[in-house]
This record gives C-alpha cells, structure tokens and sequence, in this order.
C-alpha cells in the first residue's frame, strides 16, 4: 500500500466555481448548502431502508454511512457522482456498516456508476474517496475485528464466514482514491471482513488513486472484476484474507501504478491465524513494462508477510521488473510445487504463462517455475491513458487453451478451458471504461 495524497484545493474550488454550492457550510447539506441539479444529495447516516433510482440525479456530498440492519438498494443504470470534498477536508465515500446491506445489481447494458462529479476533463485519480463495505467473517486481528483504514473508528470483522452483505454486480467506481492523511487513504472498493455469502462479481475499478480493491481479512469471492490504471495495486489482500477469486484482469497502466497483486498476512506476526490464503485462478495482469519505463520495485505480483495462496491459469506478461516476488522467511517457507493443506502453502503453477518481464519471471530463485511463452495479449500506448489499444483475448489454440489446470473443486471455480481472465468472450464490452473509451 504505497502512500500517495493529492491536493484536492484546486478541485475544490473548480467545483465551486462550476456549481455554485456553498461546500464550506457548517452546517452541510441539513442547514440549507443547496446542490443545484441533483435530486439526491448522500451525507451522514442513512438510517432506513432506501432506494436509488437511475433517472435521478444523485450526489455523494460526503461520508455517508448505512446503518446496520438497512438495506441500500441502488438500481441498475444508476450514477452517483461525488464531490471531491466535503467542506471539512473529508472525502466522500459510500460506508455499508457491518450488518447493513447493499443491492447494487446492474447489468452490461445498464452498469451502476460510482465516479466523480467533476467535468470529464478535470477528472482523475483522487477526486473523491471510494465504496467501502464491512462485514462480520473472520480477521487475523486480536479481538477479531479491526478499524478500517480511510476512515476513524469504523470496526469490521466478526466470527461468520459466510456472512452476507448483499450484492455488487455490474459496479464500476472510477476516479476514487482520495487520501485523508498519512496511513489513511481509501481504496476504489474495499472489502472489510466480508463473507462469502456477498456477491461481488463484473465490476471494475478505474483510476483509483490507491489500490483497486482490497480485501482485509473475510472470505469474500471475486469472479468477472477488473482493475484500471490504478495508481498502486490491482488487488491487495491483508489481515487473513481466505477468498476466492475467477476471471480478474489487471491493466497497471502508466508508471504511476504498482503490481497487480500484492499479498500479505500480518506484519507484526507473519504466521498469524487465520493466515491470508487467496486462491485466484485465471488471471490476466498486463503490465506497464515497455523501454520508456523504469523498473522500481514494481513486480506483477508480491507475496510477502507470511501470506499463503494457491494461484493457476495466469497469465502475465510486460512487467517492468519481474514477474513475481517472494520475500519473508515466513512466506518462503510455504512454497510447495504442490498444492498442500490450506492455509498453510503457497503454489504457483507451473502452468502459469510470465513473459516479457524486464528483471525475469521471478525476482530470486524460489525452486518454482512458470511457461515463458509470448502470448497475443498486450497494450499499446499503456504509458498514458489519453490514448492506445488493448487486446485481451488470447490466439485460438495458443499456448492459453494448453496445459490448462484444474480447478480447485465446484463449489465456486468453473471448469475453464483456457489460462488467463477471457476465453473466446471479452466480457468487458459494454460496460468497461475501456470500451467506452474504444480501447479494445
């Protein structure tokens, strides 16, 4: 989690400049500040159940909190357009307490948005915070439960794996990331000690100022999710994370971004239970490794403080370091070249495509091994993101569709018959940045 803050005075002020509103208020929005053009206008605690509606015109004035037992529906085709700042130097985000729910059910056709109310040419990353949900499964901290990192005494965790906090499908939160302070920033979509019971599944997270989605602790599944131009990690897993994800894709962009995945379990006690032991399973990570780009200790992936993980069917490719780094005695010493008892290893497959990665496939000699093969999977003009093309879609018959692995068991994990997050279907067309944006 590399620390990065914005200045959001500037933004502020355009904003005050292009809406009128009085943001500095005392009183907020409940002592007459006026937000011309909205209909709905999110700040404080919402305290019953509520509906969003997609032919209303809402706003995320600040940190708007729903309270346990209420349920937020947010309906398909919905924007949500939020304020870089509060009036009181905050950045507006979207809370769902522990025991309050969320049904944000979109669909391709109509995806449900969450990004920032600036003018499309003055948005970019850290204009306002980000979604984030709490839940009740399990985290490796002493009392089992935490305070979530962007926000003051907000607890999560519990004793329930299979807790549920609702549904995220076809959510894209774009623009976010806004730091409030040092060791205090806020994620695109972070996942709290949330349960396996919650369905987040096709949703995207673009330009985020810190990481796309982070999950600490739970047991919470990702399938059909892709990260952006993010401007530190893709997906990032702390604090005895135990979920499973499918089909994930990772584009890190410009130089600004860091890896695509980093792992980790407790700094302070490496060998902390329950131990953080992902389970991924085809993934796509294309990196931002052309000639201009130097390597900074940003790997595809890290592994380190004592994280298990069991990981197959990836493919990554254009790192501007290497491929995948280990470090930590701890995290070390679970390596297996085979699957073991979880939580307690850490396997990549053999099988797993890493090529074209500037300092190797691995940073040190970790006795496992990847296929070093080119693949048709790559993007041009990924330096910058006013411009270029990605192909995500690997050649018919290529190396993608042989030496494909299993899958870990059909409770969760399809059968699939290719290596990497897309087969023969693009499932991001429609509802992607990028094919709004006409980069495939």
């Amino acid at each position: 989690m590399r620390k990065q803050y914005v200045t959001i005075l500037g933004l502020t002020a355009m904003l005050l400049i292009l809406t009128g509103c009085n943001l500095f208020d005392s009183g907020g929005n409940d002592s007459g500040t006026t937000y011309p053009g909205y209909d709905v206008v999110l700040k404080g605690n919402i305290t019953e159940d509520k509906t969003l509606q997609a032919n209303e015109a809402i706003l995320l004035a600040g940190q708007t909190f729903v309270d346990s037992g209420v349920t937020l529906t947010i309906e398909a085709g919905t924007v949500i357009q939020a304020l870089p700042d509060d009036g009181e130097g905050l950045a507006p985000c979207l809370v769902i307490r522990r025991g309050a729910t969320i049904i944000a059910d979109g669909s391709a056709a109509e995806p449900i948005t969450f990004t920032s109310s600036l003018p499309a040419d003055l948005r970019d990353r850290g204009a306002w915070g980000g979604l984030i949900i709490l839940g009740k499964a399990p985290v490796n901290k002493s009392g089992g439960e935490a305070f979530v990192e962007g926000l003051v005494g907000i607890p999560y965790g519990g004793n329930d794996p299979s807790d549920n906090s609702g549904v995220l499908r076809y959510v894209r939160v774009w623009y976010g990331g806004r730091s409030i302070g040092q060791d205090n920033e806020i994620n695109g979509i972070t996942l709290a000690g949330v349960g396996r019971g919650t369905t987040v599944e096709y949703c995207e997270v673009a330009f985020n100022l810190d990481d796309g989605f982070e999950m600490f602790g739970g047991t919470v599944d990702l399938r059909y999710c892709s990260v952006l131009f993010a401007g530190d990690d893709a997906f990032d897993t702390d604090l005895g994370y135990q979920g499973r994800g499918q089909y994930l894709f990772v584009l890190i962009g410009d130089e600004d971004g860091n890896r695509g995945f980093e792992m980790d379990n407790d700094g302070s006690d490496m060998d902390k239970q329950p131990r953080s032991h992902p389970k991924f399973s085809n993934v796509t990570i294309i990196g931002s490794g052309g000639d201009s780009v130097a390597a900074d200790n940003d790997q595809l992936i890290r592994m380190r403080e004592g994280s298990g993980g069991d990981f197959r069917n990836m493919i990554l490719v254009d790192g501007k370091e290497a491929g995948i780094r280990i470090t930590d005695t701890p995290t070390l010493d679970l390596i297996s070249t085979r699957p073991g008892t979880a939580p307690d290893y850490l396997y990549f497959s053999p099988n797993n495509i890493v090529y074209n990665c500037k300092a190797g496939q691995f940073r040190d000699d970790y006795g496992i091994s990847a296929i070093d093969t080119p693949v048709v999977i790559a993007a041009t003009g990924r330096e910058s993101a006013e411009a270029g093309t990605v192909t995500v879609l690997p050649a018919a018959g290529g190396p993608a569709y042989h030496d494909v692995d299993p899958v870990y068991g059909n409770d969760f994990f399809d059968p699939a018959e290719f290596k990497g997050a897309f087969g023969s279907v693009n499932w991001l067309l429609g509802w992607s940045w990028l094919d709004e944006n006409n980069r495939f």
